[in-house]
């Protein structure tokens, strides 16, 4: 598990963690407007975190697939078919990859039983804070 807590400024790992409280304590936030979050050091493609889904393109999916690089994919060694163990290719075209990812992110860092492969409020959450932890969920 590497140790990436020298990457992160304070401010942002309690920002996130506030966030992960918010997500994980079982409070439920009135979906609205998209959500909006600090870049990290890591992933620094967009502050914008509008639902994103199969067939979305863009700066916001750089921004997804980065932070599921991150928060998931390559603390465990997943390729997502693109033949290195290092996660997702950050190409901005959501599809069956980003959605596996996605999907097993869903499953084991947010407890889903029945994933939905979609980005929206709760999974950007979600990220924000698991790609603020110095190793991965």
């Amino acid at each position: 598990m590497a140790n990436r807590s020298l990457t992160r400024p304070l401010a942002r790992r309690i920002a996130a963690a506030a966030v992960g409280v918010l997500a994980f304590g079982g409070l439920t936030v009135a979906a609205g407007a998209p959500a909006q979050a600090a870049s990290s050091s890591l992933c620094n493609y967009t502050n914008s975190q509008p639902e994103i889904t199969v067939g979305s393109q863009g700066i916001a999916v750089k921004q997804a697939q980065c932070e599921l690089n991150w928060a998931y994919a390559k603390g465990h060694s997943t390729n997502y078919g693109n033949g290195s163990y290092q996660g997702l290719t950050v190409d901005g075209d959501f599809g069956s990859n980003t959605e596996a990812a996605t999907k097993n992110f869903q499953i084991h860092c947010m407890g889903a039983t029945d994933p939905d492969g979609i980005i929206g409020p709760n999974t950007w959450s979600a990220l924000n804070y698991w790609v603020s932890q110095p190793g991965y969920c």
